[in-house]
């Protein structure tokens, strides 16, 4: 079996009861309140701004600008007690001043001291202290709060956890002589147990090593070492301090070169996230052999021990970062996301702060201006959040993801992409410029299948999948690798499939999207060869009836009137008993001649080619009016502007009139009607108006047909062949409304119709 094998990146959730989910939560609890007891301790215990031995009062060293120094205390004096009380009695601050009993030689002195608490002299180390300790307790806390039911996570718990309380006492109390024993074993124990617990995390994160049973037996030498290790510091010996310091030397280079052999045999997938966690632990760990533990061991001086603080806090920067950058543990959305808005908080605070400032300090009486200040500072933030939000977001992005990117993001926003795909150049411009501008791949192709790749300078494809459509390959799309040059890793190749998929599905909704639009353009072209026929139709017809007006005109109606001037001179001074037939014969010539006359006015109003539309609705209006007997209100422009309209639209127009007249007349039972006809700026509006019993209007031809509103129909066709649009308002009892809209293809000129 293979030493390295990669850990499965889901899996089924351990369970925990309720005590070991107590457990966990009073672990996290123990480094705050370590932390509080040596804020509160430090800053409650009084002491001297000189260096002395609290257990013998004996001064070693008085620094020259201190209050001891000007006080005249010297090195080598003995302090006796402080107010009365002995040295090794002290518990809380005093207050004030106190009088301090000294032993100079043979000499007793008393001296005015102020007392200052130990943070107050040594702020700097209590400073590295807290900051190193809440850096390996935040960055634990956080995964384990993330991540519970992982098991690394916890282990990463514990490991973080130890070191935090081990580093704490550690950095705070310098001075070995000043700790007590308790606190001597927790930092012994907490380095310790922090060294086995390193071994066991790299022996199975991110990569498990060897079987079950190795690690087993590894980890059992290396617990009982660590027991031992731990003995040989508490008990006091310089040879016991030696050996412990040299087995912790051992853990530390041993959890490295886990770390470095499991990323020297992971997958490159695997080895990309680790790049950080290897930096991060040979940062801190070899200038801290070299210049710490192995001066210690050998005798020789090493670093002071505030330095160990800077340097192993890169340790938890290092996961941190690898938790941002490479998505250790598959929290980073998470830190994304709190990164962004604690830019934007730290954003907003000073931009409010500076101004704020600066008016406080030049004008603290001015509320006007304060209050003008924060209103403006406010609209500021409000007009420009949602576009500095993006900016700041495509910055952490680019942080987060610059080599490594967001596999649950790219899925998601490429499967967004792909469902808004219809049409061909929105499906290649996803899968050739999207996708690898959001893995980090060099620029890909889709080509139609059976078609030859155009020459490139490109990297070759290193994956191709054919996406077909009802069991027929349509199309290839071809992967190229990373920018940088690595080969795509199994992840990413998992990915790109689930995305070829989508994308065959985005293809074929292309594809029939296609074809639905060629099926709609026929549709659009059969329309518009109809309305042309109709509306050459409608040309023929009217043309057809200008003919037989002109015909009746010319033929008939003038034989009728040669006739009827026959017939008057045959009766002129004629008083035989034919003159009687004669006249009924020359009323009977009339009434035909009148009926024909009225025809050739139907067939085509000599009025519309003469003096226009105007003139023609008048004479339409009295004739209707007077047949009907219903009052007519006209409002038309004037005849010149109706004059340029082109004539076919006059024609139809009052057709449209005329049709809907004789509606009126037939069905409304109208009292009233009113014609309005309006022309400006080249927009022609018609609106005939009854008050009659109206009617329920449908919603659609076929249902008007349906109906038996032939009439209504036939107005829509017209306004449709002329370009216009009709709209027709009733209801029962509420009379009717007929609005026809028209407007000229060019407005500039209203004649651009009627070549």
């Amino acid at each position: 079996m293979a030493w390295c094998k990669l850990i499965p990146q889901k899996k089924t959730p351990l369970r925990l009861d309720p005590f070991a989910r107590g457990v966990f939560i009073f672990l996290a609890l123990i480094a705050p309140v370590l932390i509080g007891y040596v804020v509160y301790q430090q800053a409650s215990t009084p002491t001297l701004d000189c260096a002395f031995e609290r257990a013998t009062g004996v001064v070693l060293d008085v620094p020259q600008d201190s209050f001891c120094n000007y006080a005249g205390l010297q090195p080598g004096d003995v302090i006796l007690d402080i107010g009365g009380v002995p040295l090794a009695e002290w518990r809380a601050l005093p207050a004030e001043n106190q009088p301090v009993q000294i032993q100079r030689g043979a000499q007793r002195l008393t001296l005015e001291l102020p007392l200052v608490s130990y943070a107050r002299i040594h702020p700097l180390t209590l400073l590295n202290a807290l900051v190193v300790t809440l850096t390996f307790w935040g960055v634990g806390t956080l995964l384990l709060w993330r991540r519970y039911h992982q098991q690394a996570a916890r282990l990463f718990f514990l490991l973080t956890q130890s070191l935090a309380i081990g580093l704490l006492f550690f950095l705070a109390y310098p001075d070995v002589a000043s700790r007590p024993a308790w606190m001597t074993f927790l930092i012994s124990s907490g380095f310790h147990l922090g060294g086995a617990l390193a071994i066991h995390f790299y022996l199975t994160f991110p990569v498990a090593l060897g079987r079950v049973r190795q690690r087993r037996a590894i980890l059992a030498i290396v617990y009982s070492l660590m027991l031992g290790a731990l003995a040989c510091r508490l008990s006091g010996t310089d040879w016991g301090l030696r050996a412990s310091f040299f087995y912790n030397t051992l853990e530390i280079i041993g959890a490295i070169a886990i770390l470095v052999y499991a990323y020297a045999r992971a997958a490159p997938d695997a080895r990309r996230r680790l790049r950080l966690v290897v930096l991060g632990g040979l940062a801190p760990a070899v200038p801290a052999f070299f210049f710490y533990l192995l001066p210690t061991i050998i005798g020789a001086s090493r670093w002071p021990d505030w330095t160990i603080g800077p340097l192993i806090i890169l340790s938890p920067l290092g996961y941190l970062l690898a938790i941002a950058r490479d998505n250790l543990f598959d929290i980073d959305r998470l830190l994304n996301r709190a990164l962004v808005y604690a830019i934007l908080s730290l954003g907003i605070l000073s931009l409010y702060l500076g101004p704020l400032l600066l008016l406080y300090r030049f004008l603290p009486n001015d509320w006007l201006a304060q209050l003008f200040v924060i209103v403006g500072l406010t609209l500021l933030i409000g007009l420009s959040f949602e576009w500095t939000r993006a900016q700041i977001q495509r910055g952490v992005d680019r942080f987060f993801y610059g080599g490594w990117y967001d596999y649950p993001g790219v899925v998601e926003t490429i499967s967004d992409a792909l469902a808004r795909c219809v049409e061909r150049t929105q499906l290649t411009d996803v899968l050739t410029r999207q996708v690898p501008a959001l893995m980090q791949l060099s620029e890909g192709t889709l080509q139609p299948m059976g078609q030859l790749p155009a020459p490139s300078l490109a990297p070759a494809p290193v994956l191709e999948f054919a996406l077909a459509f009802q069991g027929a390959p349509r199309a290839r799309w071809c992967v190229r690798p990373h920018r940088d040059g690595e080969d795509l890793t199994a992840a990413d190749r998992r990915i790109l499939a689930t995305l070829a998929r989508q994308a065959e599905i985005a293809l074929g909704n292309v594809l029939l999207v296609e074809t639905l639009r060629a099926q709609l353009d026929e549709i659009r072209a059969s329309r518009e060869t109809l309305a042309q026929t109709q509306r050459q139709l409608l040309r023929s017809r009217e043309e057809e009836r200008a003919r037989l007006a002109r015909d009746l005109h010319d033929g008939p109606i003038q034989d009728l009137v040669g006739l009827n001037m026959q017939l008057g001179l045959l009766l002129a001074g004629d008083a035989s008993p034919a003159s009687d037939a004669l006249k009924a014969i020359r009323r009977e010539v009339r009434d035909l001649l009148a009926e024909l006359r009225q025809v050739c006015s139907e067939l085509r109003p000599p009025m519309l080619d003469t003096i226009g539309l105007g003139a023609a609705l008048r004479v339409l209006a009295d004739e209707w009016s007077s047949q009907a007997d219903i009052p007519i209100a006209l409002d038309l422009p004037p005849d010149a502007a109706l004059r340029s309209l082109p004539n076919e639209v006059s024609v139809n127009l009052y057709r449209l009139a005329q049709e809907a007249l004789t509606n009126i007349a037939r069905h409304a039972r109208a009292q009233n009607v009113t014609v309005n006809l309006a022309f400006e700026n080249a927009r022609l509006t018609l609106t005939i108006r009854d008050d009659g019993c109206g009617l329920v209007i449908p919603g659609t031809l076929n249902e008007l047909a349906a109906q038996g509103h032939f009439g209504l129909a036939g107005m829509y066709e017209r306004v449709e062949l002329i370009g216009g649009a009709m709209t027709v308002d009733s209801a029962p009892g509420a009379g009717t409304i007929v609005r026809v809209e028209w407007q000229a293809a060019d407005s500039r000129s209203p004649m651009a119709d009627s070549g």
